[in-house]
């Protein structure tokens, strides 16, 4: 039998077939009609089928002396409810998640703000990769969304690329900007280190980690000088300010802040200058720094001047419907009391930054997420974890297991009935393939219970996903015209993508977070892999995709860099910043420019999260990832 349902990796959000047998799914097959995939899906969305038995979580468990053992649901409620009935609001907090349901979310973020009036609420994915996008959106265009579409890139014939690897990370929005560049498109490239999309470009940028503002920032002074702009943006607010900002980044300062040269950059912003219908995407080499929102603004300033698009898609299947749900500390909370009928608090709640990480909680649910992995300074967050009562909902065990105190079993998207919004702000329907495996449930049934038990039972009275789905069109009013009833028939809808205004927000380059030095004399910088996701969970178990990767476990080092520091292939080396220091294997590899050194973040043998201090944006307050000063030092031979 043939059912189809929706990819459980990242933001594009592919419809796929699944052929399933009894409860199983024996293979995946691309869905010829489908609009995002267009019938051609990447390789981790064909071997689902390998990875999402494996591994899984399939009962209750209460650590109990040190282990775990297994519970029934009602022992593993009962035990919640004794130890966070009487816990004040803000000494709890809520981790929603990107790969669960838009319905999943609202019901956490429902249950937070009901039960324990508290707006102690912050979606993972969001906060960690995105969350500077979203805050530029809303100052630029006043949408917290990106108000195109991935078809957009299909017309443009410019497009730049900037700190993002849809070649490796995103492959159907790559195949878009293939079939862009048959058509003439001129793909600019603008890269901290040489990667799959910069082989593809024609205008080719290997900057310093970084420093992509001060790039961003001399185009612009570049355009303007030349008069090469849409004269209609003189008029939006901002301009004046913009001039002026720009005016001092010459193309000597740039390339000299860069570590470019004059020719590349004058080619780069001179193939800007010449486009009709500009583009851009960006990914987190921009984001997650601690300037990020103002990297972001430049490249919607540039947008602006040049009546772009932004093309972007990102992080998990639904992270944008997890920050649509209201799954942020600050949301707008009057609507939600009007449909539910209750008095809010309005005391802004706390991010995961600070209720993991500097002012820890007493008490976290946290959902499809693994912070003991992916936080920054995670010496500090370990500690934190320990001392905290955490009620993991998961649908496999990874590294935050092991810090758990209840841990209850949620099925894969795969098997979960509801919606997403993707993102382009795409929703669609999730019909799961399966039946939830073991003794899983999805969050919002979960949360149901347990509302019940605390006595707020009459607040989730919902006998399916469907009706919550309704009420958020009543309680979002970006979703308010979204139809339910067609959406549930498979039939895709688009939350809210008007742009309300156009307004430049210009910033000058303040330099970078970190700089190499004596003790440091390396940047180290982190990316990802095409045949991994986050924290591997998933991927980690495919037998096809460890087959065919060369990724793992590295250090990337230049070819110059490893015949300075007398090193090899498979050598081990100590990596060291102010933060921490681990251990890694090394792996030669010439797209690493002289100075710079990479790692991935998704294996935990390598947490290379250790070595990023507490940096954060301070506007979106998402970690900085990209840029640390470390040193490298031999301590063993290949084996």
């Amino acid at each position: 039998m043939l059912k189809s349902s929706i990819c459980a990796y990242c933001g594009c959000a592919c419809r796929l077939k699944f052929r399933v047998e009894g409860n199983e799914i024996k293979k995946v097959l691309p869905d010829e009609g489908d609009e995002i995939s267009e019938g051609k899906p990447c390789i981790k969305g064909l071997t689902l089928h390998e990875v999402y038995n494996k591994g899984r979580i399939l009962k209750p468990m209460i650590r109990k002396g040190g282990k775990f053992k297994k519970s029934t649901w009602g022992e593993a409620l009962r035990y919640i409810k004794e130890k966070i009935k009487d816990v004040a609001p803000s000494e709890i907090f809520f981790a929603p998640s990107g790969k669960t349901t838009n319905e999943d979310c609202y019901a956490m973020q429902k249950f937070a703000r009901i039960v324990f009036g508290t707006n102690n609420i912050d979606g993972c994915c969001a906060r960690l990769c995105h969350a500077a996008t979203v805050e530029a959106m809303k100052h630029a265009f006043g949408i917290p969304a990106m108000p195109y579409t991935l078809n957009d890139i299909k017309h443009a014939d410019c497009l730049l690329i900037v700190g993002s690897n849809p070649a490796s990370n995103y492959p159907v929005l790559f195949n878009r900007i293939l079939e862009a560049k048959r058509r003439g498109c001129k793909i600019i490239s603008v890269q901290p280190f040489f990667n799959e999309i910069t082989q593809f470009a024609d205008v080719q940028l290997i900057i310093q980690p970084g420093t992509h503002l001060a790039l961003l920032n001399g185009i612009m002074n570049y355009l303007i000088r030349a008069g090469n702009y849409d004269k209609k943006s003189e008029n939006y607010e901002g301009f004046d300010k913009l001039v002026k900002t720009v005016s001092v980044y010459s193309a000597k300062r740039v390339c000299n802040l860069c570590g470019i040269s004059r020719e590349d950059f004058v080619n780069a912003a001179e193939t800007i200058s010449r486009s009709k219908r500009f583009g851009a995407l960006h990914g987190m080499g921009i984001t997650q720094h601690v300037k990020a929102v103002e990297s972001v603004h430049a490249l919607l300033n540039l947008l602006i001047l040049k009546k772009g698009r932004i093309l972007s898609c990102r992080g998990e299947v639904n992270v944008q419907g997890c920050g649509d749900m209201g799954c942020v500390p600050d949301a707008e909370v009057e609507a939600f009391e009007k449909v539910w009928r209750v008095k809010l608090t309005r005391e802004i709640g706390v991010t995961m930054i600070h209720a993991l990480s500097l002012s820890p909680v007493k008490v976290s649910f946290i959902s499809g997420f693994n912070p003991a992995q992916s936080m920054p300074d995670l010496n500090r967050v370990h500690k934190n974890l320990e001392e905290m009562f955490v009620v993991q909902m998961d649908s496999y065990f990874n590294l935050t297991s092991r810090f758990a105190n209840v841990i209850l079993p949620t099925p894969t998207l795969l098997e979960r009935r509801g919606t997403i919004t993707n993102g382009e702000r795409r929703v669609r329907f999730v019909a799961g393939a399966i039946k939830p495996l073991g003794e899983s449930v999805q969050e919002w049934r979960v949360l149901k219970t347990l509302a019940k038990m605390l006595g707020f039972g009459k607040h989730f009275s919902y006998a399916s996903a469907k009706e919550i789905s309704k009420e958020i069109t009543r309680a979002v009013p970006s979703y308010s015209k979204v139809d339910v009833d067609s959406l549930y028939k498979g039939k895709d809808q688009f939350a809210d993508k008007r742009i309300r205004f156009k307004r430049f927000v210009p910033s000058h380059f303040a330099g970078v977070e970190d700089v190499r030095s004596k003790k440091y004399p390396f940047i180290l910088t982190t990316f990802r892999s095409k045949y991994h996701f986050l924290t591997g969970e998933m991927t980690s178990k495919s037998k096809t995709l460890k087959k065919i990767s060369k990724d793992g476990a590295y250090c990337y080092v230049s070819e110059a860099d490893a015949k300075k520091l007398k090193l090899r292939d498979g050598d081990e080396v100590l990596v060291e910043s102010a933060a921490g220091c681990l251990r890694a294997r090394v792996r030669i590899d010439a797209r690493m420019q002289p100075g710079v050194v990479a790692m991935h973040f998704h294996f935990e043998n390598l947490l290379v999260n250790r070595l990023f201090p507490s940096q954060f944006d301070t506007k979106s307050l998402t970690p900085n990832y990209k840029l640390v000063a470390v040193s490298i030092k031999k301590i063993g031979k290949k084996q």
